[in-house]
């Protein structure tokens, strides 16, 4: 099954990934200029795919607010058999069943197979090994920058937590840890990884930050005319 599932939908990222990466050396003549790229393009490719799961995501809160008063009186008021009889009469009311609530980590999804093929292409390119960039004497190995601790997976991080920041402000506090979770397994998991393939999502990050402010302004903006109209 996993076999088929990288046949399907990893190898043939992996194999774009490559083609995009290839000539985007060739226009630069620098791997690391090249990874720098590769990393813009992909994430404007994704845009419109990360824009569909932002309008699904917000149906499936604004859903959840509205339901949420009703959710907290049957909660009190109710318990067992009709408790489960009285949920399930204002799921069909509105139209919403549970599993619906899985729609919360569509963008972790989308990043999953993009992750997985990024880490299969970049962590094993020997391209890599031996190429310096911007102070980084290997884009093959962990950087080893700050007295022997890696100092781009700590950037990567950073930067990832302030597109949390910026983008859960307005949300529900269990969205936001999970965000800030999954923030710290990604530093776990590429602590170690060759630093081309951090450089690779550190500009994604920074890329996260501005899509995060942008989306945040054009929120509070709407939010403002909404009150002035009212």
């Amino acid at each position: 099954m996993l076999n088929v599932i990288y046949l399907v939908l990893i190898a043939p990222i992996k194999s774009v990934l490559l083609f995009v990466l290839e000539h985007a050396y060739n226009a630069t003549s620098s791997y690391g200029l090249a990874i720098i790229l590769l990393s813009i393009v992909f994430n404007l490719l994704l845009l419109p795919a990360y824009h569909l799961a932002e309008k699904i995501q917000k149906k499936e809160r604004d859903i959840q607010r509205q339901m949420a008063p009703k959710v907290a009186e049957f909660k009190f008021a109710f318990k067992s058999q009709e408790r489960y009889w009285m949920m399930r009469t204002l799921y069909r009311q509105n139209r919403y069943h549970p599993i619906y609530a899985l729609r919360a980590v569509l963008p972790l999804a989308i990043q999953i197979p993009f992750f997985v093929a990024t880490f299969g292409l970049l962590a094993h390119y020997q391209q890599l090994e031996g190429v310096e960039f911007i102070g980084i004497t290997d884009l093959g190995r962990p950087d080893r920058l700050l007295f022997g601790v890696n100092l781009m997976p700590i950037l990567m991080t950073l930067f990832n937590l302030i597109a949390v920041y910026l983008y859960s402000r307005k949300l529900d506090p269990r969205e936001a840890i999970q965000s800030y979770v999954v923030a710290v397994v990604f530093l776990v998991l590429l602590y170690q990884s060759p630093a081309g393939l951090v450089l690779y999502w550190t500009v994604s990050n920074v890329i996260s930050v501005i899509k995060s402010w942008i989306y945040t302004t054009d929120r509070q903006n709407t939010i403002k005319r909404i009150k002035e109209c009212t």
